[in-house]
């Protein structure tokens, strides 16, 4: 409440005007009566569904016969009296409130120490007024949904403290005048309008691609306002949650928190002092439920910031909890704080999800004379960027994109019996696969194929093939084959012939020396 209070400057007013009144003796028409001595309170700026109750705090002495205030028009009602004469005790007289706290801040501190002291039953004063506004608000509440509005009917004239409860936001306590106002010479009461001031603690989450950060650490960014509690608050509880799906795994050591004031440089903090962090076993506060890391922050420390920052990285799995397609690997933010910062017991909850996208790729060996035939035995690497990839095996021909080269990854993929490849936890982008091993009896191939994953949405669809998050294609390979000769069955005739035709000249010749001996 950072506006000056309307009680000091009608309080003002009416005792001059009233010492006015009386020693002039002025009179006119009865305007106040015991009847007529209630105006309505119209409450704005908040949102839907939320609890609006109203505390009278003082009461007003107010002469009806002679139609005016009296001298002492204001008195606290018994319950502010009773505490204030433990804790302020020059206050119990209100001339000397009026004089002591008689600025903004003071006012500010003054009020909200005593909405603390009745929210924490100190004081034990019921509402004089409530009522909840109409409709129900949703997350994110933004500014342009602060239309909410509520009317208190029928409020005796006096003081009243308003409090504002169940909502998304943080709101700051509102003090409210119902007092005689003097004007053309009368006395009157005036319908009073009052619009709840309020913090709005938002939380977001980004990832830098979510379509390109399989193969290195994901870095993810949490970042979240810091509500307006002032020091009497009793309830300043203030925490963020992290739950990774199975498909991600948070690197524990890579958390760090930072404050940030506007746009001044951000501040790490200090984990013990300013935060604690739980990363095992660690579950939201209130709410329950595990999740991977929940940070407790230390309200007090961190007050000067308007908003605070998580950074953290996680990996893809490398199995097949790894999810393919639109559903993607899901990690959800949670901010849980307190919206009641006078009820130890409130909470809300505000949360965030942010998904990453992986792709695959399924290749199927076959026979190039039938595209049909598929054929195993045959082995490949991937590459990107000529730099080849490492994988790890999780069955016969199922692979996922390894994060480092430890762990048993390698960069030799092996077809499985039915001749089918896959690839799973892929980046968008484009890749090279190169056969360097061909089935038995064919011949390995001596280019290789390109292999291209677009996601420009991004949704975790292929923007080409069947609209899934796997590319699939056929990889062909030609059987063995000779070389074309020269000859033929003519070659032979023509040998066989020789052959004879020398065997006939040997025996020409062995005849013609025996005829010549004769």
């Amino acid at each position: 409440m950072k506006q000056k209070t309307n009680l000091l400057k009608a309080l003002a007013l009416i005792l001059c005007l009233a010492l006015t009144v009386m020693m002039f003796g002025t009179s006119s028409m009865a305007t106040i009566t015991e009847g007529t001595n209630t105006a309505n309170i119209t409450v704005s700026g908040v949102e839907a569904g939320v609890k609006v109750s109203a505390y009278q705090l003082t009461t007003v002495n107010y002469d009806y016969t002679a139609d005016q205030p009296e001298a002492n028009p204001y008195e606290w009602v018994p319950e502010i009296t009773t505490w204030l004469g433990t804790h302020h005790s020059t206050y119990t007289n209100m001339d000397t409130f009026v004089a002591e706290v008689d600025t903004d801040d003071e006012a500010e501190a003054f009020y909200s120490e005593l909405a603390a002291a009745i929210r924490g039953n100190q004081i034990t004063l019921s509402s004089a007024k409530e009522a909840t506004v109409s409709g129900s608000a949703t997350y994110p509440v933004g500014d342009d949904d602060l239309t909410g509005s509520t009317t208190l009917s029928d409020c005796e004239m006096g003081t009243y403290l308003v409090l504002i409860e169940n909502g998304y936001k943080v709101y700051t306590p509102s003090v409210v005048n119902v007092t005689p106002e003097f004007a053309d010479g009368q006395w009157s009461l005036k319908d009073q309008a009052v619009k709840i001031k309020s913090t709005n603690p938002q939380i977001t989450k980004t990832t830098a691609d979510p379509t390109n950060n399989t193969r290195d650490d994901i870095t993810f960014t949490i970042t979240a306002d810091v509500p307006k509690y002032v020091s009497t608050s009793i309830a300043k509880e203030y925490h963020i949650s992290d739950d990774l799906s199975d498909g991600l795994t948070l690197n524990a050591s890579s958390v760090k928190v930072y404050g940030q004031d506007g746009s001044a440089p951000r501040v790490e903090l200090t984990a013990t002092e300013d935060y604690t962090l739980t990363t095992n076993s660690a579950t939201r506060p209130n709410a329950g439920g595990a999740v991977d890391f929940t940070i407790d922050f230390e309200y007090d420390n961190i007050t000067s910031y308007d908003k605070v920052i998580v950074e953290y990285t996680a990996k893809l799995a490398q199995n097949n909890t790894t999810v393919m397609g639109n559903a993607g690997n899901n990690n959800t933010a949670y901010l849980d704080y307190s919206n009641n910062p006078y009820d130890s017991t409130s909470w809300q909850t505000q949360e965030v999800e942010e998904t990453v996208y992986t792709y695959g790729a399924e290749i199927t060996k076959v026979d190039k004379a039938d595209n049909v035939t598929t054929l195993p035995g045959a082995e490949f690497t991937l590459s990107q960027a000529d730099t080849p990839l490492y994988f790890v095996k999780t069955a016969d021909g199922v692979y996922y994109l390894a994060n480092n080269t430890d762990g048993g990854a390698t960069t030799n993929l092996v077809v499985d019996s039915n001749g089918k490849l896959c690839l799973y936890g892929l980046d968008t982008g484009t890749y090279e696969l190169e056969e360097t091993k061909a089935p038995d009896g064919y011949n390995k191939a001596t280019t290789t194929a390109e292999i291209v994953l677009t996601d420009a949405d991004p949704d975790g669809l292929l923007d080409a093939g069947d609209g899934t998050a796997i590319y699939k294609t056929n990889f062909q390979n030609s059987q063995g084959f000779q070389l074309p000769t020269t000859g033929g069955i003519g070659t032979v005739i023509f040998a066989a012939s020789g052959i004879v035709l020398v065997g006939l000249g040997v025996v020409l010749l062995v005849v013609s020396r025996k005829n010549k001996r004769k």
